[in-house]
């Protein structure tokens, strides 16, 4: 397709509206550290790598200090909270559910890292992932999987885990857990890179500049009053 006839829109949050707010007291349940996840679960976003690395880390490496928070559905969602439940996770896993508004924004804001655990392939390597940009609009460090094109969204706001298995995801997770300057350092990049680039304000201009090129000039400004909104 010819350069001129693409526009790529990304679906950024708004960053006015999408920030950290007063955390949800009751989401660490009394423990030192929260990872979190926010998204869908099927079986191509990986969250059982997330589920086996908490396994690890309460199970084999005998932690008590963290816990984890999985927000989101999606088919394989059943599945994957009876595996936590086998696993004998439910104390420090803690499955929410579809969320959206203040209640998403406050188990987000009481998170100290997000997870994306994607595992590498032909099809995670070539996305941008709403996650990215949403834990960069909290601020939040994050530890991912080496996925090219995530990598390349996220910059130096991720922790990469070269070891593609729930043990190298847990381990990426503790020692970033176990690193709050990193993690200072890491936020702060994240928050500055998200309020300069990953915004709806200044993405929907390609959107517009799609339409205004298809459209005749006289729908233009209803097209444009309505992706404002």
């Amino acid at each position: 397709m010819p350069s001129d006839k693409v526009w790529v829109v990304r679906s950024f949050p708004d960053i006015e509206r999408f920030k950290r707010t007063e955390p949800c007291t009751e989401a660490k349940r009394g423990r030192k550290y929260l990872a979190g996840y926010v998204g869908i679960m099927a079986e191509q976003d990986g969250v059982e790598y997330l589920v086996r690395a908490m396994d690890h880390i309460v199970n084999v490496e005998g932690r008590d200090d963290i816990g984890c928070i999985i927000i989101g559905s999606g088919p394989d969602y059943d599945r994957l909270r009876a595996l936590s439940s086998e696993l004998g996770l439910n104390e420090h896993v803690e499955f929410t559910g579809y969320l959206s508004g203040a209640p998403l924004l406050e188990k987000l804001s009481a998170c100290d890292i997000g997870v994306i655990p994607d595992p590498p392939n032909v099809c995670n390597d070539k996305l941008s992932m709403n996650k990215v940009f949403e834990y960069m609009a909290l601020g939040m460090p994050f530890v991912q999987f080496d996925l090219e094109q995530a990598k390349i969204d996220a910059g130096e706001a991720a922790w990469i885990v070269p070891d593609r298995t729930p043990q190298g995801l847990a381990k990426g997770m503790t020692d970033l857990l176990e690193n709050p300057e990193k993690r200072d350092q890491m936020s702060a990049y994240a928050s500055e890179r998200a309020r300069r680039e990953f915004h709806w304000e200044i993405e929907k201009q390609s959107l517009i500049e799609a339409y205004r090129t298809l459209l005749k000039s006289e729908q233009i400004s209803d097209v444009a009053k309505s992706v404002s909104v």
